[in-house]
């Protein structure tokens, strides 16, 4: 039986969704297969965007005048 490549799921131009690997502690969004990304010895993760590390440490620090 021959396979049909329009209608196969293994058709090499179909667009795939990319793989979430996990979620930024930031910003708190998806991060994606291919995304760039700052990772923590302790497995934690945040998009490698200004923005994202503004939140991370807005989160886990504590506010107060120097």
């Amino acid at each position: 039986m021959i396979e049909n490549p329009i209608i196969s799921d293994r058709h090499p131009i179909r667009i795939q969704e990319p793989r979430v690997i996990g979620y930024c502690e930031g910003c708190g969004g998806e991060i994606h297969e291919g995304d760039d990304i700052l990772e923590f010895t302790d497995g934690l993760m945040i998009h490698q965007d200004e923005w994202c590390a503004y939140e991370y440490c807005c989160k886990f620090g504590w506010p107060k005048q120097a």
